[in-house]
């Protein structure tokens, strides 16, 4: 249902740039009008018209920086933004929308949150830095910055928060494949019965990075607690694994109880077989919450960094990279290609990732990023300072476990009222066969109060579940806040839950 044939032509849109460099050297102008140049643009709308028109878009803002904050970039960049503003379509609600289009629900049409949130979220890049500028603020470039920031606040934040995409669950929050369409008959929007899961990760993870903005921009709470949930819930997701000393995620895993498909979640649960794009974008997404000072520690910006060098095949002259769960190639509309890929975002971190970069970049034909790696990137030492915050930032506790044999462990709602008769659903998939102990733990974690139960996993890559009412061994209600351990061989996962009477 997440992953379907009319998804195949996103794989390559990061390599699909019609732009070149020339012996003269790149201009603003001139990329602009390469961008506008890809035949897709004029021929999609929707979510494929998103994919393709911020296909290369943060060339704007890596060019502005690359070639000493040459303001010129910022004015194309408004250019391009603005052609991509006059795409949207009223709907309706009143609200604007990239609509076209809804993958997985053709022939239906309507906007989605990744529509919004894929050519929102560089217009907020622009919005940071000229907000923060006193000259171009007071440029005409200001009010650019400002439309945006009310676009943003109208279209991803109120319109989505209406349509019930925005969900949370006890510290984490996703938002949602709504399943709401344009009617084609009454022009009205309708929710389709059953079409409601949770996006993507990588689709949700887009949105946390424009309220990362937007917190920055606006020193708003709400931003921030909104990236803080997304990001929160990606690291709870995360494995360890010892050995390599590294982290890895999945590509989706259930949050909300329409997750879920009576024994099984509503999608499969793994690391993408062969899109490597996902996680090159969600490492730089963690690369962005963590210079904000949320989620991530540099302990865990290492690990990631670990899990990019354990996939690298440690050669500079044929560089080649498996997945991050060791799948070495994938292969989609007949072409082999590999797996896994490099993470540049982590360059600013680790010289070793630079060496691979530095290697790569002579292949491309890309000069903006390669200018912009040589005079902003490589212009300073690896380092783990953050960008945006000084001193200790402050940090949820979510830890991540070793966990090698239980690839899933959730408890859907995580936040339940036993007295109301109702159940939390405790879920796992499993690489290897054995027991998975389901333990209930004080809210601080250091204390185990008493076996919940357990689930015979007779199958590697089964699922497997069990409900529980929220009571004791004696019957009795329990309230506040604890944490569920899953464990199996040597490998645990945790997720914390509140109790209510």
């Amino acid at each position: 249902m997440i992953v379907g044939k009319k998804l195949a032509v996103l794989a390559g849109l990061a390599l699909v740039l019609f732009f070149s460099s020339s012996a003269f050297g790149i201009t603003a102008k001139s990329f602009r009008q390469g961008l506008m140049a890809n035949p897709n643009i004029a021929k999609t709308s929707g979510e494929m018209f998103s994919w393709h028109a911020s296909a290369g878009i943060g060339g704007f803002i890596h060019g502005y920086y690359a070639y000493g904050k040459d303001k010129s970039w910022l004015e194309e960049a408004s250019i391009y933004y603005d052609f991509l503003i006059s795409k949207m379509e009223k709907e309706p609600d009143g609200y604007m929308g990239w609509v076209g289009p809804y993958f997985g629900l053709e022939p239906e049409v309507g906007a989605v949150v990744i529509g919004d949130a894929n050519l929102i979220d560089p217009m907020l890049a622009f919005s940071e830095i000229v907000m923060k500028d006193p000259a171009l603020k007071s440029s005409a470039l200001g009010s650019k910055a400002e439309g945006y920031m009310d676009l943003a606040r109208k279209t991803l934040v109120e319109k989505w928060d209406k349509r019930g995409g925005y969900y949370e669950d006890g510290i984490f929050a996703s938002y949602l494949n709504t399943g709401i369409i344009i009617d084609k008959k009454t022009h009205q929007l309708r929710a389709l019965p059953g079409k409601k899961w949770s996006e993507n990760l990588n689709k949700h993870g887009r949105m946390a990075l424009c309220f990362l903005k937007l917190y920055r921009i606006t020193g708003e709470q709400m931003f921030r607690d909104r990236a803080e949930k997304i990001f929160g819930h990606y690291k709870a997701i995360m494995r360890y694994h010892k050995d390599e000393d590294r982290y890895f995620w999945n590509f989706w895993e259930p949050l909300a109880p329409f997750d879920w498909k009576g024994a099984k979640p509503q999608s499969w649960v793994d690391v993408h077989p062969y899109r490597s794009g996902y996680q090159v974008f969600e490492s730089s997404a963690f690369v962005e919450a963590y210079h904000t000072g949320i989620v991530f520690s540099e302990d865990d910006m290492k690990k990631i960094i670990n899990t990019n060098l354990w996939m690298w095949n440690k050669s500079l002259t044929d560089i080649h990279f498996k997945s991050a769960n060791g799948t070495p190639t994938g292969e989609e509309n007949g072409k082999v290609e590999d797996a896994g890929a490099l993470w540049p975002s982590l360059a600013e971190f680790d010289p070793k990732i630079r060496e691979i970069y530095a290697a790569e970049l002579k292949k491309r034909n890309n000069e903006v990023e390669a200018d912009y790696f040589r005079n902003v990137i490589c212009k300073e030492p690896p380092s783990f300072k953050r960008k945006y915050v000084t001193g200790e930032a402050k940090l949820p506790d979510i830890p991540v476990y070793p966990s090698k044999d239980i690839s899933m462990a959730v408890c859907i709602p995580s936040h339940i009222s036993s007295a109301k008769n109702e159940e939390i659903k405790f879920g796992c998939k499993v690489q290897a066969k054995g027991t998975v102990k389901i333990n209930l733990f004080s809210e601080d974690g250091k204390t185990s109060l008493f076996e919940i139960g357990s689930l015979a996993a007779v199958k590697a890559g089964d699922m497997y579940y069990m409900k529980w009412n929220g009571k004791d061994k004696n019957g009795q209600a329990l309230k506040g806040n604890y944490r569920v351990r899953f464990t199996m061989n040597d490998s645990t996962r945790e997720w914390r839950i509140k109790l209510e009477e």
